[in-house]
């Protein structure tokens, strides 16, 4: 997590203090269902932000790579459009305000929350905003991004490591 902290910490602790003005994410027509596998786009103090978690340590983060005028592309012959309304919770993110920006680990191996062992290691699994009192966590799921509305969990299987002030 260090290495992504070194190299996207600054910037995402920049986005603290803006609005979030769009959101975006791959839609198949064909299929009528999000397409969880190609990156969520959020537009936040004029920058498009670049976000895609679909494996366990490999999280990326880039500004101003994606234009969602123009159609995505992958693989196969799907149609395939950016639509804001792909996912449940991307509904209430825009107008509101970033907070807090995180990463969150997931811990592997065997944990005992009572005698107080923790996990064999804490891998990277996602990026977190806070959103006054929401928030939006874009995580691995599997082989493929997922969303959640509101603050990851905090338990023996999740931690988050704010870069800014954690939201409270």
């Amino acid at each position: 997590m260090t290495e992504v902290a070194a190299q996207a910490g600054t910037q995402l602790r920049s986005l603290v203090g803006w609005t979030v003005t769009g959101v975006w994410g791959v839609w198949i027509s064909e299929e009528d269902e999000w397409f969880a596998d190609l990156p969520v786009v959020l537009e936040i103090g004029g920058e498009r932000v670049v976000v895609c978690v679909n494996r366990l340590e490999d999280l990326s983060v880039t500004w101003d790579t994606i234009d969602v005028t123009t159609s995505p592309t992958w693989w196969n012959d799907w149609t395939l459009q950016w639509r804001s309304d792909v996912h449940p919770a991307l509904r209430d993110v825009v107008g509101r305000t970033v907070t807090g920006v995180g990463f969150t680990e997931y811990g592997l191996g065997p944990t005992d929350p009572v005698g107080g062992r923790g996990p064999l290691a804490w891998v990277l699994s996602g990026l977190v905003l806070g959103l006054g009192d929401t928030g939006l966590w874009i995580y691995n799921a599997g082989d493929e991004n997922g969303l959640q509305a509101g603050l990851p969990p905090e338990d023996h299987e999740y931690r988050t490591t704010w870069l800014s002030t954690a939201p409270s």
